[in-house]
């Protein structure tokens, strides 16, 4: 486990661990995310988190892809696993193709624990470690119809850049524009 303060870690994710991935996210997904779906995100847990694509994203160059875990004490021995983090280098960031970019790719955490500081000390992580890899710039994509995530990179210093639009099955018309944010380092 990779420490990242006295109450959290990071676990790599092997592929071995896909059922306890699959089983994870559609314990945290759903809360956040069901209602952009027209069938509550079944469709995109079972695309995103399946053997085959777990295979593909943990042998894309660069990648490193973990489980959070947490405890509620510094006193207790007991960890638990309470999201996912994802961060890929050298990873270009459209809108600034020229610069060494380092991604966040997926970040999701259990409802039960936000407003801990959690996702902040991710984020923390990652920026010390894209200066660490002399990265010049992070980047991550974060949906517009999702204003808690906007107000939250906003107040780390992320600047809202170019937009796509996601081509996902099933995903409600509204929730398709998917923002560029960055911030360089």
């Amino acid at each position: 486990m990779i420490p990242i303060s006295d109450q959290l870690a990071l676990e790599a994710i092997r592929l071995e661990d896909q059922a306890r991935l699959f089983e994870l996210m559609q314990r945290i997904y759903p809360p956040a995310y069901s209602h952009f779906w027209e069938d509550q995100g079944n469709w995109y847990l079972n695309e995103q988190y399946n053997t085959e694509n777990l295979k593909k994203e943990l042998e894309e160059k660069g990648s490193y892809y973990y489980f959070v875990r947490f405890r509620e004490s510094v006193l207790s021995l007991e960890y638990k696993t309470i999201g996912i983090f994802k961060v890929i280098e050298n990873y270009t960031y459209p809108e600034q193709a020229d610069i060494v970019s380092y991604k966040v790719h997926r970040i999701y955490l259990d409802t039960t624990v936000q407003g801990k500081g959690i996702g902040k000390e991710l984020m923390e992580y990652a920026e010390k470690r894209a200066k660490e890899t002399k990265h010049d710039l992070i980047w991550l994509d974060a949906m517009d119809q999702h204003p808690q995530a906007m107000s939250f990179y906003k107040n780390l210093g992320f600047t809202k850049a170019g937009v796509q639009r996601l081509d996902f099955k099933l995903l409600h018309d509204p929730y398709r524009p998917m923002w560029y944010l960055y911030k360089h380092l």
